[in-house]
């Protein structure tokens, strides 16, 4: 039973570990600050029209 719980909490630590600069990482992308810049540069895109019409 002692090595199921020490199993059990080595598992937790390495997942923790392994886990935690991908969360660091994906923070930023699942907080949607880039979203108003996104919107801006595609309302330009669209603004803008073609640019040789002929």
């Amino acid at each position: 039973m002692l090595w199921l719980i020490a199993i059990v909490l080595v598992l937790q630590a390495a997942t923790h570990w392994l886990i935690s600069p991908v969360v660091g990482f994906a923070s930023p992308l699942f907080n949607l600050g880039f979203l108003p810049w996104l919107l801006a540069l595609t309302g330009l895109w669209l603004l803008a029209g073609r640019s040789g019409q002929s």
